[in-house]
Formats: structure tokens, sequence, C-alpha cells
């Protein structure tokens, strides 16, 4: 029986090879801003592009080496926004003719799901893994430290101008 664990020397640091550059503290750095859209992305991509890419921005948690990717979750989204609306059109069943044995229809239907179910399963996972990768999702937000908006004061919330007036006359007595 041999020994448990890794073997000896297994983990330890292996020596940067001659003329490697440095490793950046905090990954490689990009050109930040918004990159050019690709002239391939179709109508539907384009408004998907146009929205997705001003609220990144806003943030500034784009870079223009983001493009392909963010083409990509374009596409894809506008896809399932298409598949979406015809499921929508069609219903969730769907009806089929019967055939007999030898491929002459006999008349009568039968009620399967739609075929665009299974395609419209793997389309949202496919965008959510494009938004995970681009961050946009609320974990993908969390785990790089990008902090939501600026809590509300007192100056912009009108409950918390009251609860900080009841605390005030509370504090008096």
């Amino acid at each position: 029986m041999g020994a448990r664990g890794p073997k000896k020397g297994q983990y330890s640091m292996r020596p940067m090879p001659k003329g490697a550059p440095a490793p950046v503290r905090g990954g490689t750095r990009y050109k930040s801003g918004a990159p050019d859209r690709p002239k391939h992305l179709g109508k539907a991509a384009r408004k998907v592009w146009d929205r997705t890419v001003k609220e990144m921005d806003a943030a500034g948690a784009l870079a223009v080496a983001d493009r392909d990717v963010l083409a990509v979750y374009c596409v894809a989204v506008a896809d399932l926004e298409a598949l979406s609306a015809e499921i929508e059109r069609d219903g969730l069943m769907i009806d089929i003719p019967t055939f007999d044995r030898n491929g002459r229809p006999t008349g009568a239907t039968n009620r399967k799901p739609h075929p665009g179910l299974k395609w419209r399963a793997d389309l949202m996972n496919k965008v959510r893994q494009y938004a995970e990768t681009l961050g946009l999702t609320p974990a993908a937000r969390s785990r790089a430290g990008a902090a939501p908006e600026a809590a509300p004061t007192a100056a912009t919330n009108k409950v918390i101008a009251l609860r900080d007036r009841i605390a005030a006359l509370r504090a008096d007595d």
C-alpha cells in the first residue's frame, strides 16, 4: 500500500522562465471603454448591444477586449427573445399530425410540447454563462467587488428622513 497524499514536491513553486514578464498584481490590464459594435450583428442583437454597453460603460466595467464575448452574449439574448416570442405565439403545446404505417395522414393529431422549449432552455443556459463571464449577474458583481448603487440617504429618501426625525424626537425625551 502506498503513502497517502500528494507526491513530494508536487506543489512546490517553480521558478519563472528567463525573460518571462513579471506577473501583474490584480491581473492583466486592458484598455477600458466601450468597444466598437461588430457589423455582423442583426437588428435585435444591435439593440441588446446598445443597452448592455450603455449600462456596462456607465458602471466602468467594460474593456475594449470584451467585444467578442459581448457580441456572442448579444446574439444569444436576441435569439432567446425571438424564440420566446415564437413560443408565446404558438403556445407551449402544439398539434402534431399522425400518420399511418404507410406514411398517409390519419386526420388525427397528438398534442406535444413545443420543440422550441428545449432550445430555449439551452439558450437560457448560454445567456446565463455569458452574463456570468461579463459580470452581469449579481453573483459575478459581488465576486468582482463591484459595489451597487450608493445607499439612499435622508436627503434622497423620505422614509429615512422621517426615521431620523422620529429618532431625534425620542432622544429629546
